[in-house]
């Protein structure tokens, strides 16, 4: 029987991939550029802007601790050796 990847292993391997830096990247630069020019809520989306920019640019995951994953994301040539 195979053995199914859980949730957290799926969620690491997301975020640490293309994709998932990717969203991370251009959801923060969203929200710091809302943060920018709009007056509600700037220091939220300030906040939140600058850590998903920062997630997605040095591939780590704040909210790891509360999740019980990795802080830090796979590296690509740890995923190469893997295969």
């Amino acid at each position: 029987m195979e053995n199914k990847n859980s949730f957290r292993e799926t969620f690491q391997n997301f975020k640490s991939g293309k994709t998932g830096r990717s969203i991370d990247i251009v959801l923060g630069t969203l929200l710091i550029g809302y943060a920018l020019f709009f007056d509600s809520y700037r220091i939220f989306a300030c906040i939140v802007g600058f850590l998903a920019f920062t997630a997605g640019a040095f591939n780590v995951c704040w909210a790891a601790p509360l999740i019980g994953i990795p802080f830090k994301g796979k590296s690509k040539a740890a995923r190469r050796n893997k295969n």
